[in-house]
């Protein structure tokens, strides 16, 4: 009897113990609030990969991080504007206080109180131009390869300016190095994110010069380097600063003028029922 006892209960508590591990994505926040889904209905990967996504086992810090970046949950009632020169600035700050704490660029702090004191966290919401959208492939806070390897499995990584953009595909790369050098990045995050929002649709809106509003959560992605002198470091992303705004809540499009009176249009409505974006080859 307690052998079989045993059988039964083994997998009861393996179970268990995946659910804890997984840390799903809660529809209420701990303060009570909804969280800022930009679509309610889930996605595939938000039943197979959670807040924490899957750390690698050499970089433990990146737990708290994966977090940080899968953060949809934020105390503020009203977003707060910021302008590229204000994350530009931040930047400074962050170092500043990662020096004197000793943590090592291009890694993730094991406590990240003190990028909470800077800002992150907040809620945000910036004015610009899309310089370049590019949909990426495995992260650990997307539980690399652990998740069916599509569009739909990654984020987007969407490159922002605060005017539109001169250089474009058929320029040297030097030149679209230096001018991305000078933005900052914005992410959409494959949970709960809605069918329009892909990187064809964001390129699209890049393309034609458009306006766009994006609202979400300021966070500081620690894993990388910043340009130094308009060239970017090795493969780390171009921009001006850490400071990203991520995960994104909202995307608007403004489609035409500045929309200064009003107009701005979500993406989902913008690019309405165009779904349809190429799968990007991924190892």
């Amino acid at each position: 009897m307690k052998k079989a006892a045993y059988v039964v209960l083994c997998p009861v508590i393996f179970v268990l113990s995946m659910a804890a591990a997984q840390q799903k994505f809660p529809a209420s926040c701990p303060s009570g609030k909804t969280a800022h889904f930009p679509s309610k209905k889930a996605a595939l990967i938000d039943k197979k990969c959670g807040l924490n996504g899957a750390p690698a086992p050499d970089q433990p810090a990146e737990g708290p991080q994966n977090q940080a970046k899968n953060n949809f949950c934020t105390d503020s009632a009203t977003p707060q504007s910021i302008q590229l020169a204000t994350i530009a600035s931040l930047q400074g700050d962050a170092e500043a206080q990662e020096s004197a704490l000793h943590f090592k660029p291009g890694e993730p702090p094991a406590d990240r109180a003190f990028l909470k004191t800077l800002g992150e966290g907040n809620l945000v919401v910036f004015e610009g131009y899309v310089f370049e959208a590019r949909q990426e492939c495995k992260e650990t806070v997307n539980c690399g390869a652990t998740v069916p390897n599509k569009n739909a499995s990654h984020d987007i990584h969407i490159a922002l300016l605060d005017a539109p953009r001169t250089t474009h595909a058929a320029d040297p790369a030097p030149d679209r190095d230096k001018e991305e050098c000078t933005g900052f990045v914005a992410e959409m995050i494959p949970h709960h994110r809605p069918a329009e929002w892909t990187s064809c649709n964001v390129e699209a809106v890049a393309e034609k010069g458009l306006k766009v509003r994006v609202t979400g959560q300021q966070f500081f992605d620690a894993s990388h380097l910043t340009c130094k002198a308009g060239v970017p470091v090795g493969s780390n992303p171009k921009r001006v600063s850490l400071w990203e705004i991520h995960p994104i809540y909202s995307f608007e499009v403004c489609p035409s003028g500045d929309c200064a009176s009003g107009g701005w249009q979500p993406l989902e409505q913008y690019a309405a029922g165009k779904t349809t974006c190429a799968e990007v080859k991924c190892d």
